[in-house]
């Protein structure tokens, strides 16, 4: 029977020994996801999308964070006017919000750049919150909250913005 203090010794070598073997596994890319299109694997969201609704959205990645303008094509505001967005990207992914100011609400869509046969899009899923005036809040706050899905496409020609 092995002493406490050997069982011990023999335990903290095994789990070196297996982190090591880790983070060779790791450094070596056998770690890494297969069959991810380079195009994801450094994902290029800058520049202008358009979705299924025919907003558009001209978005700056740096770093991390986003920023932006949203055009959007539906609802009441002038189908010109741009509200600007702020968000984040991590890898494939983003994250956005726009502050429709004046009108009472705002939006936020979180989603994945993907690929088809049609080439790059933006698959999102969005949350739309209305302003509720506060004495109705009991009673309809939940129906101020929409929810939906969008697609956006790379725009060839994208409409001139200055941001």
């Amino acid at each position: 029977m092995m002493k406490p203090v050997y069982r011990q010794a023999w335990f903290t070598v095994q789990y070196a020994i297996v982190l090591c073997a880790l983070g060779l596994y790791a450094v070596s890319g056998a770690a890494a996801a297969p069959n991810i299109p380079s195009s994801h694997q450094n994902p290029e969201f800058s520049g202008s999308w358009a979705n299924d609704r025919g907003s558009v959205v001209h978005l700056y990645p740096s770093k991390g964070l986003l920023s932006g303008v949203y055009q959007t094509n539906l609802g009441q505001p002038d189908k010109g006017q741009k509200f600007p967005l702020t968000g984040f990207v991590q890898g494939d992914l983003i994250a956005f919000t726009v502050n429709f100011a004046g009108y009472g609400s705002m939006t936020s869509w979180a989603g994945q750049l993907s690929e088809d046969s049609d080439g790059p899009y933006i698959r999102t899923l969005w949350h739309l919150t209305r302003d509720v005036e506060d004495e109705m809040e009991d009673a309809n706050l939940w129906r101020s909250i929409t929810a939906g899905a969008s697609d956006f496409r790379p725009l060839a020609n994208p409409p001139l913005t200055n941001r």
